[in-house]
């Protein structure tokens, strides 16, 4: 009977001793299309020295066979990826562990089909063809699963309040009836109507709409072409015209006084003529006197002549 009692208390030791690690917590898997990554978290600061982390899964109810996915890793997380059937439902569990310490497993229930989430295109191309938008939007790894719809919201970009949302069955959607030579942002996500699932949408992409230019629209360029070449040319014609209003003549010209008469204007001129006679020795005194008289009277009575030779015949 003793020998019970020292049997069980050993086992009681050994368990608390082997217990003694806190369990993780908030475990969760993160499951995005069919990528299944387990996260966690784990209370351990008191221990100097870190510790590792096993976990596994089994189908639910069938806690015989365990299949081990992390064995003594140092993260907190693991990848199970490629593990899990997308259509089962799983029983994950993980624990901590330190030498011949562990703690408690922390279980957790996982139905892929019914917990992952769907991920937004990878990619999505656009094109434009005069007032269409055409999308060429990456196929989903998840299209082999379940089927999907892709929404396409789009918008003009000046008017962001206004959004529109068109559902399309085919990964080449097109947006018609659209203005034309305008700007519009597009977004796209996923949607599985059967289970109710969708992905976040993409970031925007803006592009512009183009088109055809009208008979009307290019007479009207045209015309406002020739407005523009005549009303330049109008106002080189009067800055031309001003400049050579304001042109003043040189000083020189200026400074002629205009009342005098031309150069070139005839005018006639009198001429006095003076007529000298020296005295001769061999002619009487009296004789030379009435020359001279002779003389004078004949200047008096020429100022009207214009002939200097008839006044030297006189003489």
């Amino acid at each position: 009977m003793l020998l019970y009692l020292h049997v069980g208390l050993y086992l009681l030791i050994f368990c608390s001793v082997s217990t003694s690690l806190p369990s993780p917590y908030d475990v969760k898997m993160v499951a995005v299309d069919l990528n299944y990554t387990l996260w966690w978290a784990w209370r351990g600061t008191h221990l100097n020295h870190p510790v590792n982390f096993t976990s596994d899964y089994a189908l639910w109810r069938d806690d015989g066979s365990y299949k081990l996915v992390c064995k003594g890793s140092g993260q907190l997380w693991c990848d199970f990826t490629n593990k899990l059937n997308f259509r089962g439902t799983y029983q994950i569990r993980v624990r901590a562990e330190d030498k011949n310490l562990h703690s408690n497993w922390t279980y957790l229930r996982f139905t892929p089909d019914e917990d992952v989430l769907l991920g937004p295109p990878s990619r999505v191309d656009i094109r434009v063809h005069r007032d269409i938008i055409i999308l060429i939007i990456s196929e989903s790894i998840m299209s082999s699963k379940m089927v999907l719809k892709y929404h396409v919201l789009y918008w003009e970009q000046l008017k962001p309040e206004q959004k529109m949302l068109k559902v399309f069955e085919n990964c080449h959607a097109s947006l018609t009836a659209l203005k034309l030579w305008t700007e519009y942002c597009v977004q796209v996500s996923l949607y599985s109507q059967d289970y109710n699932t969708g992905s976040n949408f993409t970031s925007p992409q803006c592009v512009s709409t183009t088109g055809q230019y009208l008979a009307w629209q290019i007479g009207l360029a045209v015309l406002c072409g020739i407005l523009v070449l005549v009303v330049l040319a109008a106002m080189m014609f009067l800055r031309f015209r001003r400049k050579l209003g304001e042109y003043k003549p040189p000083d020189s010209i200026l400074g002629l006084p205009f009342d005098h008469p031309p150069l070139l204007e005839a005018q006639e001129m009198s001429c006095e003529v003076a007529c000298v006679t020296a005295p001769s020795p061999h002619l009487v005194p009296d004789t030379t006197a009435e020359l001279q008289s002779g003389c004078s009277q004949w200047s008096g009575g020429s100022e009207q002549d214009s002939g200097i030779g008839s006044g030297e015949e006189s003489c």
